[in-house]
């Protein structure tokens, strides 16, 4: 019983000090107050002459231009403005903005202005050269045939092709002229009963068609074809 009065002695003398409680330092009041204030005056500092230069290019102490802090703002605020004139600025208020972008777009891309339109597209396909085939292939059973045009490079050729309904595996292709190596370029590669498209030619040469049929009988194609080309067959 003697020693339990002489321990709560003992702690209680301690709190009473501002020392220590059951082993844990305890400050006084007056010296949190000291703290808090010293910790707002260097914050208040740093501010001032840090956070201010560097983030808003305020430097009202000059310390921050001798670091260089100033040049992060202005370089911030370089980078942060629009790619765009004061002109164009102007044309926004106007709700004129969408028209001047189009108008740049068609100045910097000087090949699309001077592309031709469709009218003239059309004007020249119709050359003197252009004509239009309408024959009928017979495709022995088991066997494959080739139908080709010959025709110079860039030429535009419109083309349609059907058996009625049996499908046949066939490969739409160009040789290139004068190549002996066997090079051929294929366009499309498939199996069906018919096919319509067109094609405007990579190079000058034969292009035309190489029909498998797969079946028992004989298949007959009916081939339309419209364009600047010699048969070859």
């Amino acid at each position: 019983m003697t020693t339990n009065n002489m321990n709560t002695s003992t702690s209680t003398n301690m709190n009473a000090g501002g020392e220590r409680v059951n082993g844990i330092p305890v400050h006084s009041t007056a010296t949190l107050i000291k703290a808090s204030i010293g910790a707002t005056v260097i914050a208040a500092v740093v501010f001032v002459t840090a956070i201010l230069p560097a983030e808003y290019n305020i430097d009202p102490t000059g310390i921050g231009q001798m670091s260089g802090l100033t040049s992060l703002a202005q370089a911030a605020s370089v980078s942060a403005e629009p790619a765009i004139s004061t002109d164009t600025i102007s044309k926004i208020s106007t709700g004129t903005v969408q028209k001047e972008e189009t108008v740049i777009a068609f100045e910097q891309g000087a090949t699309l202005a001077n592309a031709p339109s469709v009218a003239e597209i059309a004007q020249m396909r119709q050359t003197p050269g252009v004509r239009s085939d309408t024959v009928k292939i017979d495709i022995p059973a088991g066997k494959g045939l080739e139908y080709k045009l010959l025709m110079d490079e860039f030429v535009h050729l419109e083309y349609e092709w059907s058996t009625g309904g049996e499908a046949l595996y066939f490969d739409f292709h160009g040789e290139p002229k004068g190549d002996t190596t066997g090079y051929f370029e294929s366009f499309s590669i498939t199996t069906s009963d018919k096919m319509k498209g067109s094609l405007t030619t990579p190079f000058a040469g034969s292009h035309g068609w190489y029909w498998k049929n797969k079946t028992s009988s004989p298949i007959t194609v009916t081939l339309s074809t419209k364009g600047d080309y010699t048969i070859k067959g």
